[in-house]
Parts: C-alpha cells; structure tokens; sequence
C-alpha cells in the first residue's frame, strides 16, 4: 500500500503473506494461476511413497516449468525486464522449498544417497532444554518417525534438491 502511494506500480507472485491472505486488492498486477497442481502429484516411478509422516518428499516425474515456482520466477523475471515509465516494486515469493520437497527427479540425481553426510545426534541433546522447550521440540513427532524409517539420508536428499530447484529458478 506505502509503494501504491508513492506512485509505484506494484506487483507480485507466489507466496506472499504466506498465502493466508490474498489481498489482491493491493498490487496492480498479480499472477493469478500458477498452475502445477497436478504436477506436484506426479511421483517418479523410482518414489517409494510421499514421505515419512509429517515429512513429504518425492522426485517428481514432470519438468521444471510443470511447478508453480518456476511460473513465479518467470513472471518476475518479465516484469523486471519490462518497460516502466513510473518507479516499481516487485515481490516474488517462492513456495519451495517448503514442503513438500518434491521437485524433477534430476535434483535428487545431483545428491547421492551415498554422498550425503547426516549430522551428529547427541542423545542427550534435550536433557538441558526446560520441558516446554521438550515439548516444542516433539521428540516423538515426525523427526522420530524419519529415524524409525531409515529415511533421513532420503528426507535431507529431498531438501537439498528442493533448494537447488528454487537456486536453479
């Protein structure tokens, strides 16, 4: 709204207020459809299911511009390069990488199951943490589901190919 004030023209895509609330009534251009929604749910053959609880992650079997993000970063990109006769304010918002991690299967390719390092677990990490701290941690929630799995080089697999998705935009 300061931006419409002053004069600019104001636009935007994505996530944007977290998507909770749409506002439109505030930009001057916003990018209405950005499609993909059937693409998300195009699971490689090579998934072996969507994730591990709360946790959802899969290779996708579409192409980069199937996604919603892709879609966002072209039109930023347009308006960026687009002629403007009066100041402007752009905003793109990415909705990855969060979840769920599935993006094009060449993604999980540049990370090998083999190649990835997991992190050093303290067993005793929370004993100094006061119980609601504990409690906000959820030491029995989807990250204790991930390890029962076996599936926490796959989860961190799927993030880093998520990130180089959204990079790569």
């Amino acid at each position: 709204t300061a931006f419409r004030k002053a004069g600019y023209f104001v636009c935007g895509a994505g996530k944007i207020y977290h998507e909770a609330y749409k506002r439109r009534s505030e930009w001057d251009d916003y990018l209405e459809n950005e499609g993909g929604g059937k693409a998300e749910k195009k699971l490689n053959a090579t998934a072996k299911n969507d994730g591990v609880g709360g946790i959802k992650f899969a290779p996708l079997d579409c192409q980069d511009a199937d996604l919603p993000d892709y879609k966002i970063t072209d039109y930023g990109i347009e308006k960026l390069n687009a002629a403007h006769d009066k100041p402007f304010f752009l905003a793109v918002g990415l909705h990855k990488p969060h979840m769920p991690w599935n993006v094009p299967q060449k993604y999980f390719d540049l990370y090998p199951l083999e190649k990835i390092e997991l992190p050093k677990v303290d067993e005793k990490d929370l004993d100094d943490v006061p119980p609601m701290g504990v409690k906000m941690a959820k030491p029995n929630g989807d990250h204790a589901a991930m390890l029962k799995s076996g599936r926490w080089k796959e989860a961190v697999q799927a993030y880093l190919a998520t990130i180089t998705y959204c990079d790569t935009n």
